[in-house]
C-alpha cells in the first residue's frame, strides 16, 4: 500500500472496498474515505477514482435531497486528475457511508427511469420532433431587418 492509501480501517466497504477493473487487469478502490472523517462516520470526505462534475454535481443533488444531511459539497482537486472529492455531513449521528449508498442507488434507480422511458418514446415514436432551423438565414433575415445591409454582412468576420 502507498503511503498516500488511507488505512484499511478508513475504506468504504466493510467486506471490503468497491473495486473498478480497469482494462489492464488492475484493480483500483473506487470508493476512499479521506482522513479526518468523524469516528462515528456522521461526517466523512470520499475520493471517487475517475470521475468528475458530471457524477458530482448529480450525486450532491440528490444527497441533498435527504432531510438526514445537513451539508453535502464536491470539489475536483485538479483538473488533471480524475477523482473528486465528495463531503457529507449528517444530522443526529446518521451515517454518511449509508447515506452515499442510498444516494448511488437512487441515483442508479432515476437513471434507469429517465433511459426506460428514452428508450420507450424512440420504439414508440411519440417523441417532439421539431424542424430544422437553418441558423445563417434566420440571423441574416434578422440583421436586414434590424437595417444591416448585405454589404455589411459581406465585411463581418465569421471566423
Amino acid at each position: 500500500m502507498a503511503s498516500s492509501d488511507p488505512p484499511l480501517a478508513s475504506r468504504l466497504d466493510n467486506a471490503g472496498t468497491l473495486l473498478q477493473s480497469v482494462s489492464t487487469s488492475i484493480v483500483q478502490e473506487k470508493i476512499t474515505i479521506l482522513p479526518g472523517h468523524e469516528p462515528d462516520y456522521s461526517a466523512c470526505t470520499f475520493c471517487l477514482a475517475n470521475e468528475d462534475h458530471t457524477l458530482g454535481n448529480a450525486l450532491r443533488w440528490i444527497i441533498m435531497k435527504d432531510p438526514e444531511v445537513e451539508f453535502c459539497g464536491y470539489s475536483a482537486p485538479h483538473p488533471a486528475d480524475p477523482k473528486i472529492h465528495l463531503r457529507i455531513q449528517m444530522y443526529e449521528n446518521q451515517s454518511a457511508v449509508d447515506c452515499l449508498r442510498r444516494a448511488l442507488k437512487n441515483l442508479r434507480e432515476l437513471l434507469n427511469t429517465v433511459n426506460d422511458k428514452y428508450a420507450s418514446s424512440v420504439k414508440n415514436d411519440t417523441y417532439i420532433r421539431e424542424d430544422d432551423v437553418d441558423v445563417k438565414a434566420v440571423v441574416a433575415e434578422t440583421l436586414r431587418q434590424r437595417g444591416f445591409g448585405e454589404a455589411e454582412d459581406e465585411a463581418m468576420d465569421v471566423s
